[in-house]
């Protein structure tokens, strides 16, 4: 071998040699993973989700422990991760693995707060029975919950209720009401809220079922459509059968459409919690003709009932009944009454009349159906439409009897509710079709059921002309939770007249609580 070339090759193994000695001792002496950080991003929208990205110099590889019991993550440098939270402190452990098997720890704290509340969605709607109140509903993603405020009363303190529950609040007087919802967060209101103005409305000065339309202080804004047009007029033809001052004029002019009718916007919804039947009285120019009685939701007319029934007489007076037991859900929330005469067939240029739109037979005042609202009072009648009207935060309907037995196995009897916060004088009267006669004596009886023993019931007599002309006596019940017997003595309440309102206190002097007071055969001894 050539000395140049042997020269060559040991001078090689000579410098792979001390290559070697020089890597290895450096490999050793790296230092490890030196400035190490866990960036932690929460989302705003949803903060139970962080996007996760470890850093450091000197580092091969990473894991993570989340803190939350889920497997630990490996990651390469430059890389993040994604990782959900449920609501809690959490703390997370990164550990940074260098070049040399060295490692080194970093420890943060994460704080989940709950996911904030959005997409609120509140509906409120009238009360059905009770033109006074509303009913409150309201959804929302992420809330644990919701405070209404009412706008009645001064320093409010909120009514909290949760998805899925409707509250009911009845107002002590009719008016304007700003109603604020607020979702909460873990208890706390957050700034998510809505306010709507409701109108609400006593119910001599509403537009609610029944409907006889001689109150000249509202005003029944019936809508045409199809080449129809419908206004209250005088009465064409006041006989026995309706003898109101006024009534409701429906033209269907020459060439108007088969779909031709009139419609009316009402301020709270139909009630068919007593009864599914709606009767109308009718005055049509031929008999057999066909009538569309239809009920919308206020909102969305895509929810709707009808039903159809005919005229069975002409150029009469005659009540007409629409049975909507089969016609859809009754459950819904109808504010809008449409009503299509001699559905079917273009206008010839006739005029139809109607009137006394009420539920279950009740003529609403206006005559021509249901049976009278006379002593004594047992709530037994179906013919009868026991309209109640509620003041102060009470409120009263026609219920099952709730405890039958002792000394009352009615069926049906009243209900006087006082909702929370209601007024210490909360109560309900109604008004009888005709006065009282108190010349064979005056004392009055009812058989109450209260809740609580030693509470006042105020029984007040008056005129609902003058409401001057009235008389009140308290009594106090002696039981709780069961049926008693209260007599209130009346003397000189005859020398008044028309007395026919009966005026209703359940434990008069004390704010309502939420608590329900029942009473029954009201009657004069």
């Amino acid at each position: 071998m050539p000395v140049k070339y042997l020269f060559f090759l040991l001078f090689l193994v000579g410098f792979t040699a001390c290559d070697d000695e020089q890597i290895l001792p450096a490999l050793e002496d790296a230092a490890g993973p030196v400035d190490l950080s866990l960036d932690i991003v929460v989302n705003s929208e949803n903060p139970g989700e962080a996007t996760i990205t470890p850093g450091g110099e000197g580092v091969t590889l990473f894991s993570i422990d989340f803190g939350d019991g889920s497997p630990v993550e490996e990651m390469t440098i430059g890389t993040s991760v994604n990782h959900s939270y449920a609501v809690g402190t959490y703390t997370l452990s990164l550990t940074a693995t260098g070049i040399n098997g060295q490692t080194a720890t970093l420890s943060e704290t994460l704080i989940i707060d709950a996911t904030p509340p959005r997409n609120l969605v509140v509906s409120i709607n009238g009360t059905p029975g009770n033109t006074l109140s509303v009913d409150v509903e309201a959804m929302a993603d992420f809330a644990d919950g919701f405070n209404a405020y009412f706008g009645d009363v001064a320093d409010e303190t909120p009514t909290l209720f949760q998805q899925g529950e409707t509250i009911s609040h009845a107002y002590a007087a009719a008016g304007e009401y700003d109603i604020r919802i607020v979702a909460l967060s873990e208890g706390v209101e957050t700034s998510l809220e809505e306010t709507q103005t409701v109108t609400v409305n006593s119910g001599d000065n509403a537009l609610v079922l029944p409907l006889n339309f001689e109150n000249t202080e509202l005003d029944f804004a019936w809508g045409g459509f199809g080449g129809a047009g419908a206004g209250v007029v005088a009465n064409p033809d006041v006989t026995e059968a309706n003898s109101s001052a006024r009534v409701v004029e429906l033209s269907k002019s020459n060439g108007s459409e088969v779909w031709a009718g009139a419609f009316l916007a009402l301020e709270g919804p139909v009630d068919f919690s007593s009864g599914s039947k709606i009767y109308v009285n009718v005055w049509s120019p031929r008999s057999g003709i066909p009538i569309i009685l239809k009920l919308e939701d206020g909102e969305n007319a895509d929810i709707n009932v009808e039903v159809t029934a005919n005229t069975t007489e002409a150029n009469a007076w005659h009540l007409v009944e629409f049975d909507f037991s089969g016609a859809g859900d009754l459950t819904e929330t109808y504010e809008t009454i449409v009503i299509f005469f001699d559905f079917g067939t273009n206008g010839m240029g006739e005029n139809f009349y109607f009137d006394d739109i009420s539920l279950d037979g009740a003529a609403g005042g206006g005559g021509g159906g249901g049976d009278e609202i006379a002593l004594p009072l047992d709530f037994q009648n179906g013919n009868v439409n026991y309209v109640f009207e509620g003041f102060g935060g009470a409120g009263a309907e026609v219920v099952d009897n709730p405890d039958v037995s002792g000394i009352n196995t009615s069926d049906k009897v009243a209900s006087l509710t006082k909702n929370d916060g209601s007024e210490v004088w909360a109560g309900v009267f109604i008004d009888l079709d005709g006065p009282i006669d108190f010349s064979g004596g005056q004392s009055m009886k009812l058989k109450v059921w209260s809740p609580v023993a030693g509470a006042t019931i105020l029984f007040k007599m008056e005129n609902p002309d003058n409401p001057d002309d009235n008389l009140e006596i308290p009594a106090t019940t002696t039981g709780a939770d069961q049926w008693e017997e209260l007599t209130f003595d009346f003397s000189g309440i005859e020398s008044f007249s028309n007395i026919r309102r009966v005026v209703l206190f359940g434990n008069f002097g004390s704010a309502g609580m939420g608590e329900t007071y029942y009473f029954d055969d009201i009657r004069k001894e």
